[in-house]
């Protein structure tokens, strides 16, 4: 799956999988198709450099990541649970700052997601005038 910009959306799909997985494995697709849908909104707007820096970034997250648990890349070919021994193994080292870059981006996207904020217990409504 790549976006029109050419941008690996399946990339940015295998991180957010491994990020926002959970006891029941990962999230519904259909929040992640919106959350990569979102992504690719975002680098649209975003300009040229923060789509070479996060371009990099997914290029470390899948094809060195997978190296730090001694696994072939990509990253897409690993199961969940070694995709995230393999994402947290990695942010652990000197090449774990373009990963951070990745997950605080998805973070603030994922997170916006109505389902994703009631599922955490986030109360969206207006808290009224206070006195």
């Amino acid at each position: 799956m790549v976006s029109a910009m050419g941008f690996p959306l399946s990339d940015v799909r295998c991180v957010a999988e491994a990020m926002f997985a959970d006891e029941g494995g990962p999230p519904p697709a259909d929040r992640l198709d919106w959350l990569c849908a979102d992504f690719e909104d975002f680098l649209e707007r975003a300009g040229p450099r923060p789509r070479l820096i996060l371009s990099g970034a997914l290029f470390v997250a899948s094809w060195v990541a997978p190296l730090a648990i001694g696994r072939r890349p990509p990253l897409g070919r690993l199961s969940l649970a070694d995709r995230c021994r393999a994402l947290d193994r990695t942010e652990a080292t000197k090449a774990g700052l373009p990963i951070l870059a990745v997950k605080a981006v998805l973070s603030i996207i994922y997170f916006e997601h109505p389902d994703a904020q009631a599922a955490m217990g986030i109360d969206t409504t207006c808290m009224g005038a206070r006195s």
